[in-house]
């Protein structure tokens, strides 16, 4: 080979050499041979929204307006659907009630989120007793989260009654009575303790018997509707253990009372 192809080969050598420095050079700074290379852009999170929460108190409107009883208010408060207004019909009152009843639990997404339904239309100005239903909303197989937020439900603002002094239920703590069994009807896997609780005047030792006999009271009560005693128990707690240490007529109301509380899964 003569020198002169030699020198030609050497050339070619070197030049692609160059090239090919040159080219990766252009690759490292973003750029290329026909103008600036696109930057890569990150793949977009996928988003999903939300899911949108019910309105009860619309579904309960429509369900109402659709079958004429417009009369019927409605309120959603603290998970309690409450329906007011007034009617002369007793039937017309009871009608709304089912209405409104079959428009939430015809939603399923009601559990957990819709902890009772309230009917309280009077009747020709007169209130009734009606208490609120824990039991119907509660789902196919209530937990023992669900059973207790029922129980809280129930007695949230409401008391069981009893005479003066004594054991003897309240006429007006039957309906509260009824829709609490309901729910421990429902709430058969799991044993609730009753527990009795005085206010602070008196003697110690009375108020602690008196507990006691008042939650017996109540349990006995139950199991007249139907709820087995094996799910209850019974303690009394006297004045030891106060809602409201403030002294007053409106404190000492407020310790008077009967507490559910689920302790221990009840199925055999």
């Amino acid at each position: 080979m003569s020198g002169k192809s030699q020198r030609r080969r050497k050339a070619l050598a070197s030049g692609t050499g160059v090239a090919i420095a040159i080219f990766a050079a252009l690759m490292a700074t973003g750029l290329s041979l026909s103008g600036p290379l696109k930057p890569s852009t990150p793949d977009k999170p996928e988003t999903t929204e939300a899911p949108k929460k019910t309105d009860w108190r619309e579904v309960a409107r429509k369900a109402l307006d659709k079958e004429k009883l417009s009369f019927a208010e409605v309120k959603f408060k603290s998970g309690v659907l409450t329906l007011s207004g007034d009617t002369d019909d007793a039937e017309t009152r009871a009608r709304a009630f089912d209405v409104v009843k079959q428009a939430v639990l015809g939603d399923p997404s009601h559990v957990g989120t819709v902890l009772a339904l309230e009917n309280a239309i009077t009747l020709g100005g007169q209130a009734m007793a009606d208490a609120p239903d824990a039991a119907s909303t509660m789902g196919a197989t209530p937990d023992a989260k669900a059973c207790q937020t029922a129980y809280d439900t129930l007695l949230d603002g409401r008391v069981i009654n009893f005479g003066s002094g004594s054991a003897v239920l309240a006429e007006d703590s039957k309906p509260l009575l009824n829709a609490l069994a309901a729910v421990a009807k429902r709430c058969e896997t799991y044993r609730v303790e009753l527990g009795g609780h005085t206010d602070a005047r008196g003697d110690a030792t009375a108020n602690q018997a008196l507990s006691e006999r008042r939650a017996q009271s109540v349990a006995d009560y139950l199991v007249s509707k139907s709820v087995p005693a094996s799910l209850l128990g019974v303690s009394g707690y006297g004045e030891t253990q106060p809602k409201d240490a403030a002294g007053n007529a409106e404190a000492d109301a407020r310790n008077r009372r009967i507490e559910f509380k689920i302790v221990e899964d009840g199925a055999q």
